[in-house]
This record gives C-alpha cells, sequence and structure tokens, in this order.
C-alpha cells in the first residue's frame, strides 16, 4: 500500500475526488466515470487509460472491487476514444494548410495577390466585442 501511495496518478484522483468531496475508495463508477471526462480535455486517451488503470490497481490492492470494468465508465472511456479519432490531428510544424509542403503549385513561396486577400476577409466571421469599440469624439459643425 506504501508503493500505492506514491503513485502520481492514484494521488491526483485522490485530490480531485477530496476537492468534490467524493469517496476515491471505493469508488463509485460514476465518480470514475465523471473524473475520465474531466481528464479528456487535459490529457490524451492513453495518459487517461492509465489513471484509470492507476485506479482499478488501487481498488485491487484493497481488495475492493475494481470500477473500471463497470458498463458506464467502459462507455465513457470508449466515447473519449472516439472524440479523439474524431479530432483533427494538426501538426505543430506546419500551423496553416497554405505553408504545409508538397502541394505541387507553389502555394508555399507565393506571394498573396489581392484575391487571396478578399477570400481571407470573406470568411471572416463577425463576432460581439466583450468591450464597446472605442469612438473618437469630433466636433460637430453645422
Amino acid at each position: 500500500m506504501r508503493m500505492l501511495l506514491r503513485e502520481k496518478n492514484w494521488v491526483d484522483f485522490v485530490a480531485w475526488c477530496k476537492l468534490r468531496r467524493l469517496t476515491p475508495l471505493p469508488a463509485h463508477p460514476w465518480t470514475v466515470a465523471a473524473y475520465a471526462r474531466w481528464c479528456e480535455p487535459r490529457h490524451r486517451f492513453p495518459v487517461v487509460v492509465k489513471r484509470i488503470n492507476a485506479i482499478a490497481r488501487a481498488h485491487i490492492l484493497s481488495c475492493e472491487t475494481p470500477p473500471d470494468r463497470h458498463p458506464m465508465v467502459t462507455r465513457t472511456l470508449r466515447l473519449i476514444e472516439m472524440r479523439e479519432r474524431a479530432r483533427p490531428q494538426r501538426s505543430a510544424l506546419f500551423a496553416s494548410p497554405e505553408a504545409a509542403p508538397g502541394d505541387g503549385n507553389g502555394a508555399r513561396f507565393r506571394k498573396k495577390t489581392n484575391a487571396d486577400k478578399s477570400k481571407a476577409t470573406s470568411k471572416r466571421v463577425r463576432t460581439m466585442r466583450a468591450s464597446p469599440r472605442l469612438v473618437s469624439r469630433r466636433p460637430v459643425h453645422p
């Protein structure tokens, strides 16, 4: 049990549970599923699975039923995995599609024309500002 207390994934889960006043051991399957959903935007899918496995390992070592096999937890993990597969993969090296090599047209080195600029401005989505636009007060002359 001493080695278990030093495992970072288990310690993170216990801290997460304490912050929300939930029981980490034995953990309810809903708690584990909620923790997996909380981890989803913060970690990649394999890391989420490792964290859930650490929770199951802690339950096994303390002779409790591991919650990772519960249908709610398995469905949640499957949902997270499907979302990650559907997420478009972006390369950090090529931030924009124009800079990607191998398009054959030399678009990487071509200067932007006025037509390209007008396409870019027409795609802009108008949103409301969080603060009002500052307008200079001009004297009104009759």
